[in-house]
């Protein structure tokens, strides 16, 4: 039971340490994603016309779409404190939050705990929202106009009544421009992740066509060396069991002797050599060594004969 309960403590503390370093670079990264955005915004002012695709090609790394949303996200939320932990998912979602609401939205919503989906529900809330008051607005602007042209022949309207219906009228069309900018920048978002889903399609099937393909080379390149293999223990053996045609005399197999040791001297000192060779060269020597073996029991077997015949004479 105590050895449980240690275990069991020991995991604990491991998971809140990696959950303390998630938290910490989930929070560089997006203060990272934001100094990109102002490096962009910068550059561009300085780039010359005509060179700023292949200026984020080659400095950035990538799409100039993709430069431009981070530019977006730094021109939102790179001077407000509250969104410099926030995660980049995130960022993209409250994108298409009508401009001057991002400080109310922080405020409302709990940004660090909630999900990308969280923050996309509460964004679709929020310009629900807005889209209501909109059209209350717009209600309120239709019944003004209709009183104004009941009253066009009477005296002119108190000129407290006048700057209200303006400024109504001014923040109508600022939320309209609002939902047209929202509407563009949604399609632009919609058109990169296509674009996404379909790089990620065609790395996965070059994926699979290389793994095939380093799978077919091996399989080859271990047949052959099998073959190899083969072939030198084959050559091997027959060397040693082809019976020559001419005398073998004592001289000649001395000086055949001498030439073989003094070609494979070396063996019994090799210990380390052969510690550090792979599977299949130790198996070729180890054949070849055994054809050797053989050859020697076989010529000594043929020579005890010989010397038991002549002992029996």
């Amino acid at each position: 039971m105590s050895e449980i309960t240690t275990t069991n403590s020991a995991e604990l503390v491991t998971l809140d340490t990696l959950a303390a370093e998630a938290r910490v670079f989930s929070e560089n990264m997006a203060r990272n994603m934001i100094q990109l955005g102002r490096v962009y915004t910068e550059a561009k002012k300085l780039v010359k016309h005509g060179e700023w695709t292949n200026w984020i090609r080659e400095n950035g790394g990538m799409s100039e779409r993709s430069a431009q949303q981070l530019m977006a996200i730094y021109s939102r939320f790179g001077e407000r404190p509250a969104f410099q932990s926030i995660e980049k998912s995130k960022l993209f979602k409250m994108l298409s939050l009508p401009a001057g609401t991002e400080d109310d939205f922080a405020e409302q919503n709990d940004l660090e705990s909630m999900s990308s989906r969280e923050v996309e529900e509460a964004v679709k809330r929020t310009k629900e929202e807005m889209q209501q008051q909109i059209d209350a607005e717009r209600e309120k602007r239709e019944a003004a106009e209709a009183r104004e042209a009941a009253i066009r022949d009477n005296p002119p309207l108190p000129d407290d009544i006048a700057q209200a219906l303006q400024e109504k009228d001014e923040k109508i069309k600022q939320y309209q421009g609002e939902i047209e900018r929202v509407g563009e920048t949604s399609r632009d978002l919609m058109d990169e992740a296509a674009r996404l889903r379909r790089e990620k399609e065609q790395l996965a099937h070059d994926l699979s066509e290389n793994n095939e393909l380093l799978a077919e080379v091996q399989e080859q390149c271990d047949r052959v060396q099998a073959e190899y293999l083969n072939m030198q223990s084959t050559l091997a053996k027959g060397d040693a069991e082809r019976v020559p045609s001419d005398e073998l005399t004592a001289d000649v197999f001395a000086t055949a002797v001498r030439q073989f040791i003094g070609t494979v001297a070396r063996m019994p000192h090799m210990g380390r050599v052969f510690g550090s060779m792979t599977f299949g060269e130790k198996e070729l020597y180890g054949e070849l060594l055994s054809t050797v073996e053989s050859w020697a029991r076989d010529a000594r077997k043929a020579l005890d004969t010989i010397e038991s015949e002549v002992f029996t004479l």
